[in-house]
C-alpha cells in the first residue's frame, strides 16, 4: 500500500482479519521478514526519535520522560503516582525512580494526600514550572524539526492521518 493510499483509510474494528491476506492465503504463514513486522518499524523510528530528543534536551540537564512529566504537572499539579503514571504511559515502578530523580533536582515534590493518607500526590514546584517553562520553545523546536525529517514528501492530511492512527492504537492497546 502506498502512502498515497493512506487518505482513504479508516480503522477496522479489532475483530475483523487482516484485509490484505486473501482468503486462500489465511493459513499461509504470515511475513516475518523484520521490515514487514510493526514492531520492527515502531522500534526503529522510536530509537531515531528518542535520540534526537535525548540528545538536545541533555543540554538541559532533562530527559524527555521528565519532560512529560512536567508536562502533564504543568497541565494538572498535585496528581497521584497512579494517575500520572497512566498519562505518562509508565508503569507506576519506572515512574517512581524517574520522580525520585526529579525531586533531588528539586522538579517535583511528594505531598500527602488529604483525601487519603496512604497515599501521595505530586506536585510541580517553582523550579519545575521554570525549567518547563524555559523548555516549551525548545520541545516546540524538536517537534518541528522531528517532522522535517521523518515526513517529508507527505502532505499534511496523511501525516495526521498516521498520526491519528498511532493514537489509535496507543488507546486501543491500553
Amino acid at each position: 500500500m502506498g502512502v498515497s493510499d493512506w487518505a482513504g483509510l479508516h480503522p477496522l474494528p479489532r475483530s475483523s482479519p487482516n484485509p490484505r491476506r486473501r482468503e486462500k492465503d489465511r493459513d499461509a504463514p504470515v511475513n516475518l521478514e523484520r521490515e514487514e513486522m510493526l514492531c520492527y518499524s515502531l522500534g526503529v523510528a522510536m530509537r531515531r526519535v528518542s535520540k534526537i530528543y535525548a540528545d538536545a534536551l541533555a543540554d538541559h540537564d532533562i530527559t524527555p520522560p521528565q519532560v512529560f512529566v512536567l508536562s502533564c504537572l504543568a497541565e494538572q499539579d498535585e496528581q497521584r503516582v497512579r494517575e500520572l503514571a497512566e498519562r505518562v504511559c509508565l508503569d507506576s515502578s519506572s515512574l517512581t525512580g524517574l520522580l525520585d530523580r526529579m525531586e533531588k533536582s528539586g522538579l517535583v515534590e511528594r505531598r500527602p494526600d488529604p483525601a487519603d493518607r496512604r497515599a501521595l500526590r505530586i506536585a510541580i514546584t517553582a523550579k519545575g514550572r521554570e525549567r518547563f517553562t524555559t523548555l516549551t520553545p525548545v520541545m516546540e523546536e524538536l517537534t518541528e524539526r522531528v517532522h522535517a525529517e521523518f515526513f517529508t514528501g507527505y502532505r499534511r492530511e496523511q501525516i495526521e492521518l498516521f498520526l491519528s492512527m498511532l493514537r489509535h492504537a496507543q488507546e486501543a492497546m491500553a
